[in-house]
């Protein structure tokens, strides 16, 4: 009688194991097929008040995938019905990313105009007044770059000098 038993046990194993093998198959394909890469957080710092910027346009690809969005307007218009975020001329402006990028540049656009302002500011922390910021109503577009891809994220910042 155990005899039968280890017959049994012998033909049913391999029958377990590559039905596990094919459902763990089954499972993966199913979430591979509906992964889509998301672009990185990023929080902007500006006198220990923390905001959330949320991307705009991105272009990512892993493992195979690709996910893009394009907004195609202007960073002013963009962000005109926003409330902007108040910033000193002397201020440091922290950007932290959920994963830090290869490169970051940060340009400023005019409200009232649309035009471009200051272009490539650079720094971690950002700092206006080394740059020679005006005070003013701006659109800020941060370009952020990984191996993957990359992501613009847009704010608005109303910069003031304080010394004034």
């Amino acid at each position: 009688m155990f005899g039968k038993w280890g017959i049994t046990v012998k033909k049913t194993v391999p029958w377990v194991i590559m039905s596990f093998l094919i459902l763990l198959c089954i499972i993966s394909w199913s979430i591979y097929s509906t992964y889509k890469p998301v672009p990185s957080d990023l929080d902007m710092v500006v006198a220990k008040h923390t905001v959330e910027v949320k991307p705009a346009t991105y272009s990512l690809r892993k493992w195979g995938r690709t996910a893009s969005a394009d907004t195609n307007t202007d960073p002013a218009v963009l962000v005109k019905d926003s409330h902007p975020i108040i910033v000193e001329k002397d201020d440091k402006i922290r950007l932290l990313f959920e994963q830090s990028p290869d490169s970051v540049k940060c340009y400023l656009w005019e409200m009232d105009t649309g035009k471009l302002a200051y272009k490539g500011l650079k720094g971690y922390p950002l700092n206006l007044e080394e740059s020679n910021v005006a005070t003013g109503d701006y659109a800020m577009e941060i370009r952020a770059k990984w191996g993957n891809g990359y992501v613009l994220y847009n704010t608005r910042i109303m910069v003031h000098d304080d010394t004034e």
